[in-house]
C-alpha cells in the first residue's frame, strides 16, 4: 500500500463536499451491485452437475491390486515414453506408482543408468537416452465410451468421456524440470487442464490437431508467493462442451476458449495424469529422500461429471 503524505487527513474533508460524495456513491451503487451476479458466476457451480466417475484410490490394497481392478494403465498405449516430445526424459513404469492413505503418488527419480529406447519416426529407427523413471495413469483401452452418458465412440478403441466437467485434486512435487499434467486426449483434440512447473507456475491449453498445421490456445499463470502448489492440495477443473472449454483453479474461473476461436473434436477423450521430466531437469532443486532426489505428484481424486438432466 502506498503511504499517504504526513499532512493528509482523510477525516478533514470539508463538509461542503459530503453531499456530492454521497450522491456519487448512490449513482455508483447500482453499477456495483450489477457486477456482483456476473462475478459470482465465475465460481464453479456443482449443483448443475451429476458425478459419473470417481477415482479416490481408497479401495486398492496395493499397486498390483490397482493394476488388476482399476480402470488405469501405467504407461502410454504404444510405448513407455512419449515419443512425440523430444524434450521429455522419462521412462514410465508401474514401479513409479505408489499408494498411501488414499493418495496416489506418481514419483519421478533419476535412473541409476540411462535407459536406451528405440522407436521409429517416419519409418526411421530413432534412439533416445532416458534418464528418469516416473509415473503415468491413463484409462485402459477396455474403458470404452458409455452410450448411456452420451459418449459415442468415433473409431475402434476410442475410450473415455465426450464432454463434461473433469477435475483433479492434487499437490505438485516441485523441482526444476518437473512437468506434472492432467489432460484429455482423443487424437484430434488435446485439453491440458493443467501443466505444472516447479511450484508456482501452471498453464492450460487446448490443442486441435485435426488440421495441419495444428492449432493451440495457451495460457500461463503464476500463483502468488504464499500459494506454493507443492505445499498444499489444489483443484484443477475444466468444463468441456461443444461450444467451449472453460478452465477453473480451486473453483474459480480462469478463462474460456470458445469453439469459434478453437474447435474441439466430438469424440470421447481418455483421461491422463502424469509426472513428466524435461531434459533440462536440475535435480539439485528437487526434494531429497533416503534414496536420493525425487519429485511426487500426489493425487487425491479424479472426477468426471455430466450435466444434470
Amino acid at each position: 500500500m502506498r503511504s499517504l503524505p504526513a499532512a493528509f487527513n482523510p477525516f478533514s474533508v470539508s463538509k461542503q463536499y459530503l453531499p456530492a460524495i454521497c450522491r456519487l456513491l448512490l449513482c455508483l451503487l447500482p453499477l456495483l451491485t450489477a457486477v456482483l451476479p456476473a462475478e459470482a458466476q465465475r465460481r464453479l457451480r456443482y449443483t448443475d452437475w451429476q458425478l459419473v466417475f470417481l477415482e479416490d484410490f481408497d479401495t486398492y490394497r496395493d499397486v498390483a491390486d490397482m493394476a488388476a481392478r482399476s480402470p488405469w494403465q501405467f504407461t502410454p498405449d504404444n510405448a513407455p515414453t512419449l515419443t512425440g516430445n523430444q524434450y521429455e526424459d522419462e521412462y514410465y513404469d508401474s514401479a513409479a506408482i505408489s499408494l498411501k492413505n488414499g493418495y496416489a503418488y506418481l514419483t519421478a527419480r533419476p535412473l541409476p543408468e540411462p535407459r536406451t529406447f528405440t522407436f521409429k519416426v517416419a519409418g526411421r529407427d530413432t534412439v533416445k537416452q532416458l534418464h528418469f523413471e516416473s509415473g503415468w495413469l491413463s484409462l485402459k483401452p477396455a474403458f470404452g465410451a458409455n452410450r448411456a452418458l452420451g459418449d459415442t465412440a468415433r473409431w475402434p478403441g476410442n475410450q473415455g468421456f465426450e464432454y463434461g466437467l473433469f477435475e483433479i485434486r492434487c499437490r505438485f512435487g516441485g523441482g526444476e524440470g518437473t512437468w506434472p499434467a492432467f489432460w484429455l486426449y482423443s487424437g484430434p483434440t488435446e485439453i491440458d487442464i493443467f501443466e505444472g512447473g516447479a511450484g508456482h507456475e501452471y498453464s492450460n491449453n487446448v490443442h486441435y490437431n485435426r488440421e495441419q498445421p495444428a492449432r493451440i490456445s495457451q495460457a500461463s499463470y503464476q500463483s502468488p508467493p504464499w500459494k506454493d502448489l507443492t505445499a498444499d492440495f489444489h483443484v484443477f477443473s475444466a468444463i468441456w462442451t461443444p461450444a467451449e472449454v472453460t478452465f477453473y483453479f480451486d473453483g474459480r474461473r480462469l478463462r474460456t476458449v470458445p469453439s469459434s476461436q478453437l474447435p474441439t473434436f466430438p469424440s470421447p477423450a481418455t483421461i491422463i495424469v502424469n509426472q513428466a521430466v524435461l531434459s533440462y531437469a536440475n535435480t539439485s532443486t528437487w526434494p531429497v529422500g533416503p534414496s536420493g532426489p525425487y519429485s511426487s505428484l500426489v493425487v487425491d481424486y479424479i472426477k468426471v461429471y455430466k450435466p444434470k438432466k
